[in-house]
């Protein structure tokens, strides 16, 4: 039997998505999150070679999952988004550092024109789309550690203000805030293209308990350097979210119901849903 994939049930939604904004100026941006298929290989008749051929560089199950279901949500939501079969769409992605088949996915084929962003972390997977402007996700799982203070890590990515602005905060909210940020950053790298290439201390946030914002890049980029409009984003339970969307002064993020999307899928038939795992049936089944 195909296995079915978990849709997240996301907490109450964020400040930053109820707070109104000016209709020129605002980006739409939808979100999906599933949990990771538990078999990965029977959705490989949605995969295309190239994305087949990364499956095989994957030692741990783990990550075989989460990248599978990435592509597999990201194709389904950009086909319910544009009216197209999931088949007809396809995602490239090539690292501009070593020119792997890595790094921020491009779409192409019947949805050509969406942006997205994939990210995963512990047993959740999401996929933002915006249309026509460039979009970063990023979630960070809540794992709680032993001792006070601000982690290595995370000292690592935080510029002085960002450290003032964590120090402030009761000890037991550090950690949280630190995570708050890393999730923000990564965003913006995401939107940016640049990914983890640019350093994280090369850009300042706004504090964590402060709507999410972009206050600046450090002087030695100059002029010019993107300044894209965040949020933050209510995924599940025990995990950090934002989004950043480039070209736009705010951005309006919306959770979407990720069982309603494959339910919907298995409505419309896709005649693609029978080559996955050589079934009949549409593989998502059911969301539990």
């Amino acid at each position: 039997m195909t296995p079915t994939p978990t849709a997240l049930a996301a907490p109450a939604a964020s400040k930053d998505a109820e707070t109104p904004h000016a209709a020129t100026d605002q980006a739409e941006c939808r979100i999906w999150a599933l949990a990771p298929l538990s078999d990965p290989t029977a959705y490989f008749g949605l995969l295309d070679g190239r994305e087949r051929g990364r499956c095989e560089s994957f030692t741990r199950e783990v990550d075989l999952s989460r990248y599978v279901t990435g592509r597999v949500l990201a194709k389904t939501a950009l086909a319910h988004m544009c009216g197209a079969r999931p088949e007809d769409i396809r995602l490239y992605a090539k690292c501009p550092g070593c020119g792997g088949p890595h790094g921020k996915p491009q779409v192409l084929g019947a949805a050509e024109g969406w942006e997205l962003s994939i990210t995963h972390s512990g047993d959740v997977v999401a996929v933002a789309l915006a249309e026509g402007r460039p979009v970063g996700l990023d979630v960070e799982q809540y794992v709680p550690r032993a001792g006070a203070g601000i982690a290595e890590e995370f000292a690592l990515v935080l510029t002085a203000a960002e450290r003032a602005s964590v120090e402030r905060l009761p000890l037991q909210d550090r950690e949280r805030a630190c995570l708050t940020y890393w999730a923000r950053k990564e965003a913006v790298l995401k939107a940016t293209g640049e990914g983890l290439n640019t350093p994280m201390t090369d850009f300042t946030l706004s504090a964590p308990d402060a709507p999410a914002a972009l206050l600046g890049w450090h002087p030695s980029y100059g002029d010019g350097r993107p300044v894209p409009a965040m949020a933050d984003v209510a995924l599940a339970e025990g995990y950090h979210s934002a989004v950043a969307v480039l070209n736009a002064r705010t951005v309006l993020p919306s959770v979407e119901d990720s069982a309603q999307l494959m339910t919907g899928g298995r409505a419309r038939g896709h005649p693609s849903w029978a080559g996955a795992g050589s079934r009949t049936d549409h593989p998502w089944g059911a969301a539990r």
